[in-house]
């Protein structure tokens, strides 16, 4: 992701180790309920005062791990026998602030995407765990019409033609995308071929999401599962009326043509 993309803080439910100092380094299971670059919302079964200074430990997902970030309260209150703090990070370095914010502002990002626009950012931080970043040079293949169909894509920089042969067997670019766009979903349901062909038009960062991967994701979801299914669904519909419309605009064409030249 562009590091230059906006970010925030946001809401999302992760396990968090927590070294605290002032009781001589005892070790707590936490809970991360918000998280940005300056700091975390955290959830703890024991109070806090501000001021206390903390050690946390917490993965964004597997294989990477932030350990030992200093934090200090700020603020503290209790709610439902439960203890939240609010804490600024103190000692991260400009790559870890470069990596948080980068992450959060994806999850921000994916829920600009038509099929993510309706779920929560606990749910596009799911999607954005199975999201891989790709990148393809000006005019590289990202798959050709006729290939088995295995993955999802988000443009996240740069332009994307999708094409497909004329009966002259010569490529016709059928539409151009850009950041935002997205190409090739019904490979999440379906192991048909392509039908027809993505270039990247120049160079081009894009999330791929593989249907292996989000089958998983959403067995262990069902939330999530019914959400995905009722946008595919509408998405797939809108597909389906907007062929049909082309259809009958060639079929009227035909007729007028025909009738002029009887």
């Amino acid at each position: 992701m562009d590091e230059k993309r906006e970010t925030q803080r946001i809401v999302i439910k992760m396990a968090a180790g927590v070294v605290v100092k002032e009781l001589g380094d005892r070790l707590f299971a936490g809970t991360i309920v918000n998280i940005g670059a300056n700091g975390i919302g955290l959830v703890i079964n024991t109070f806090l005062p501000p001021g206390t200074k903390i050690l946390v430990n917490f993965e964004f997902q597997k294989g990477r791990k932030l350990e030992k970030v200093q934090g200090k309260v700020v603020h503290s209150f209790e709610a439902d026998d439960k203890f939240f703090s609010s804490v600024n990070f103190h000692n991260l370095t400009e790559e870890q602030v470069r990596e948080i914010s980068v992450y959060t502002g994806s999850v921000v990002f994916l829920k600009t995407i038509k099929p993510f626009t309706t779920l929560t950012d606990e749910e596009s931080w799911y999607i954005r765990k199975i999201s891989k970043e790709v990148y393809f040079k000006d005019g590289q293949n990202i798959f050709e019409e006729g290939s088995e169909g295995n993955a999802l894509y988000i443009v996240i920089n740069g332009k994307v033609n999708i094409t497909k042969k004329n009966s002259q067997g010569k490529q016709e670019v059928l539409a151009t995308l850009k950041e935002g766009d997205f190409f090739g979903e019904i490979a999440l349901l379906d192991k048909g071929q392509r039908s027809a062909s993505a270039v990247s038009l120049e160079h081009a960062s894009l999330f791929m999401i593989t249907r292996q991967d989000f089958k998983k994701t959403l067995e262990n979801n069902d939330a999530l599962s019914i959400k995905m299914l009722w946008v595919f669904i509408n998405i797939l519909t809108q597909r389906l009326r907007s062929t049909d419309r082309v259809m009958a605009e060639m079929l009227f064409s035909g007729q007028n043509a025909k009738g002029k030249n009887g």
